[in-house]
């Protein structure tokens, strides 16, 4: 499996539209399988994973989906929303 992409930053940005909670968690593993292996080709923490850009906007998504609470505004999201703006042009 190839590394991460700027498709894969431009797909945490697309989810951000989507209404299916259970399509998005399936689309938020497979990307976690991508950032893990990213993660062990750098020798990267769990931390590392779990703050990852793209995973902050997946699991923001989810949190929005299941509770209809949205944490924009959040400077982590916020970060990571400009993070994945930046990597999907690239």
């Amino acid at each position: 499996m190839p590394g991460l992409t700027f498709e894969d930053y431009k797909t945490a940005l697309v989810i951000q539209d989507a209404c299916n909670l259970s399509g998005v968690v399936h689309s938020f593993s497979r990307m976690m399988n991508k950032i893990w292996e990213e993660a062990h080709k750098t020798q990267k923490s769990t931390d590392w994973v779990n703050h990852h850009p793209i995973a902050v906007l997946f699991a923001e998504k989810c949190a929005h989906l299941a509770t209809g609470l949205n944490i924009v505004g959040n400077s982590a999201v916020d970060k990571a929303w400009s993070i994945c703006e930046e990597k999907s042009k690239e």
